[in-house]
C-alpha cells in the first residue's frame, strides 16, 4: 500500500495544476461553463448575499456568481493552487468584477472563515481532490448560516437505477457499436491507460480515495452531504459528450484534466513524453482514419441542500 500523507497529497495535487493553468482555463471555459451556469442558477443567489466557492480553480463559478450580486454582497473563491488563483484574479480584473469577488489560497478542510458567514456555498468538481471530503463538508457546514444553501457537483457516472439512467444508456447504444468497431477513443481513460503502461507510478497516490475507488459516486456524495449536517433538497445528473477535432487537442485536454496523466507526465523524462506522445497520435489518427471519434464525456451529479434553520 502506498504511503499517504494528506498534507503532502494536497500540496502536490495543487502544484500539479500550476504548469497547466492556461490550458485548464481554456478548456474549462469551453466545456464546464454550462455546468457552472447551471450551478449558479440552482443556487438562486440574491444580490446582497455572501457566497463561497470551494476549489474555485480559475474562477469559472465564482465569476459567474459575482455577476449575480451587488456591492452589498461578496463572493469568496478559495483554492490551493497559486497558479489557478493568479489566473482567476487576472480574469476578475479584466471583467471588472474584482470589487465583488476575492480569491484566497486556502485549504477546504480548514477554512479560515468565521462560523455562519455565508449564505451560499458552491463547489464544482472539487470534492474529488480532497483526501478527507467529509471534513471539508463539515467545514462548509460550519461557515454556512442556518438556512443557507449548498450546491455542489462532482464528476460521476449516471445513477443507473433511475429513468435518467435508462434513457442515457439507450442514447449510448451507438457509442457501444463504435467501441466494438474501434471507432471511438474516450478521454481521460485512453491517455491514462497509455501513461500507466509506459510511465512508472510514484510512491504517492495520484488521486483521492473517493476519486480512485468509484466511478458512480452518486450515493457516496449523498451520504457525505447528509453526514456533514445538510438536508438534501434535490439531486440532478447532467452529462454531455464533447467531440474533440484534433489529436493534439485531445492530448492537451487529457494532460490537463486527468490527475494520473498530469502527474505522471510531470515526472517523466522528455524522451519518455515524446515517445508516449507519438504513440498517442498514431492511435488517434488510426481511429480517425476509420471515421471514428475522439470524445471527452463531461458529467456532473449535482446535490442541492441547505443547513437546517433549527440548528
Amino acid at each position: 500500500m502506498k504511503n499517504f500523507d494528506s498534507q503532502i497529497f494536497k500540496t502536490r495535487d495543487a502544484t500539479s495544476y500550476d504548469s497547466v493553468t492556461e490550458q485548464f482555463d481554456y478548456f474549462t471555459e469551453q466545456l464546464s461553463q454550462p455546468l457552472a451556469l447551471r450551478m449558479v442558477s440552482m443556487a438562486e443567489i440574491a444580490p446582497t448575499e455572501n457566497v463561497l466557492d470551494i476549489g474555485t480553480g480559475t474562477g469559472v463559478v465564482a465569476l459567474q456568481a459575482a455577476r449575480m450580486i451587488d456591492l452589498n454582497g461578496m463572493v469568496y473563491g478559495i483554492d490551493l493552487s497559486e497558479g489557478m488563483l493568479a489566473k482567476a484574479e487576472e480574469k476578475a480584473r479584466r471583467m471588472e468584477l474584482d470589487q465583488k469577488v476575492k480569491f484566497s489560497q486556502m485549504d477546504a478542510e480548514a477554512l479560515n472563515f468565521e462560523d455562519q458567514k455565508f449564505d451560499v456555498a458552491l463547489s464544482l468538481f472539487a470534492l474529488l481532490h480532497f483526501p478527507n471530503p467529509l471534513i471539508a463538508l463539515k467545514e462548509i457546514y460550519r461557515v454556512t448560516r442556518p438556512g443557507g444553501r449548498l450546491v455542489l457537483a462532482i464528476g460521476s457516472g449516471i445513477p443507473i437505477f433511475s429513468s435518467t439512467g435508462w434513457i442515457h444508456l439507450l442514447k449510448r447504444f451507438p457509442d457501444l457499436i463504435r467501441d466494438l468497431q474501434g471507432k471511438r477513443l474516450v478521454a481521460p481513460h485512453f491517455l491514462d491507460s497509455l501513461v500507466q503502461q509506459h510511465i512508472p507510478e510514484t510512491e504517492e497516490p495520484e488521486e483521492s480515495h473517493l476519486a480512485s475507488h468509484s466511478h458512480n459516486r452518486t450515493q457516496s456524495i449523498r451520504s457525505l452531504v447528509q453526514q456533514a449536517g445538510f438536508d438534501i433538497l434535490k439531486t440532478y445528473w447532467h452529462g454531455h459528450q464533447a467531440v474533440i477535432e484534433t489529436p493534439e487537442e485531445f492530448w492537451e485536454i487529457q494532460r490537463t484534466f486527468s490527475s494520473i496523466a498530469r502527474k505522471r507526465l510531470s515526472t517523466a523524462t522528455p524522451d519518455e513524453v515524446k515517445s508516449l506522445y507519438q504513440k498517442f497520435l498514431e492511435k488517434c489518427r488510426a481511429v480517425q482514419s476509420r471515421g471514428g471519434r475522439l470524445v471527452y464525456p463531461f458529467a456532473a451529479f449535482y446535490v442541492v441542500g441547505h443547513r437546517p434553520k433549527a440548528d
